[in-house]
């Protein structure tokens, strides 16, 4: 059985240096994405002979693993995912699986999984110099509020820095507020504990961020981390929704100063909801990054 324990600040780099070897975009592989949503997952980590290895459980369903990254052998490596299953009496799934995960899986273990992917775990992946420049009659709307946005407010972008992180978290209240308090549901409540621990932890998780003052307050935000060598991850984006224009703006801002030395920024998925999903697609991603899951067939 292989040896998990739960994932601790202390093991930062020691995992990540497993995600920037092996260059996946999703954003599955984030270090501080794991960290500040392992109370909804009980994610668990493992290293082993030269194998990185998580175990978590997904929101009513089995619990699971994610592909194993290492250079070593693969065949081995999904191996012991499949005796560490069958030792704690549980199916072997291993959820976030890209179709160049599966080919991987495929090649090592021929005709011993099945695919099947979920539309609501796809990844929403844009070209980083296309969210910057908007530029061309597909972004015309985007950029009609942007100039409407300038015409009405006096604003400034700074960085996230620990200064500032008191009104960001006062920001973050404040859209609690506006979306009906966010201990009342239960979504909003998981993700309120991961918006404190991603502040309160901001320098150690390595979180770069970007902020909106907008007539003399913090009003919108934006931060994440990079997924490998070429893609930037973008983890949370908040504005209260009565600064019209206010999302784009951020969304733009955020991509100029910080994503222009990455190829891609990686938004995330839109866990099936159609205002977010219409959204992701009215910024017309470069990549649609199918997911879903891999288990062994029965």
């Amino acid at each position: 059985m292989l040896d998990f324990k739960p994932v601790m600040i202390a093991d930062k780099e020691r995992i990540q240096s497993f995600f920037y070897r092996s260059n996946f975009r999703n954003c599955d592989f984030s270090f501080s994405n794991i960290f500040i949503w392992k109370h909804l997952y009980n994610t668990q980590f493992c290293i082993d002979d030269d194998f990185l290895y998580f175990r978590f459980q997904p929101s009513e369903d089995v619990p699971g693993y994610l592909f194993p990254l290492g250079e070593g052998n693969l065949k081995k490596a999904l191996t012991q995912i499949c005796d560490d299953a069958q030792e704690r009496v549980t199916p072997v799934r291993l959820y976030a699986i890209t179709p160049e995960m599966f080919d991987l899986i495929e090649n090592a273990l021929p005709g011993q999984f099945i695919y099947e992917t979920e539309r609501n775990w796809h990844e929403y992946i844009y070209s980083s110099a296309d969210l910057i420049s908007l530029a061309g009659k597909k972004y015309q709307a985007k950029r009609n509020h942007i100039n409407k946005f300038k015409r009405t407010y006096r604003w400034e972008y700074l960085p996230i820095t620990r200064a500032i992180i008191p009104e960001c978290v006062e920001l973050y209240e404040r859209w609690c507020a506006e979306n009906g308090g966010c201990s009342g549901v239960l979504s909003l409540a998981q993700e309120q504990v991961a918006t404190q621990k991603a502040f309160n932890y901001y320098e150690k998780l390595g979180l770069t961020g970007g902020a909106l003052r907008i007539d003399g307050e913090i009003l919108a935000y934006s931060y994440g981390q990079p997924l490998g060598q070429d893609t930037f991850g973008i983890h949370a984006e908040k504005c209260l929704h009565e600064i019209n224009g206010g999302f784009t703006m951020i969304n733009q801002q955020f991509a100029e100063h910080n994503c222009a030395g990455y190829a891609y920024i990686n938004r995330e998925e839109d866990l099936g909801l159609e205002s977010l999903r219409k959204a992701k697609m009215s910024y017309y991603p470069a990549i649609l990054l199918g997911k879903g899951y891999a288990r062994i067939k029965e």
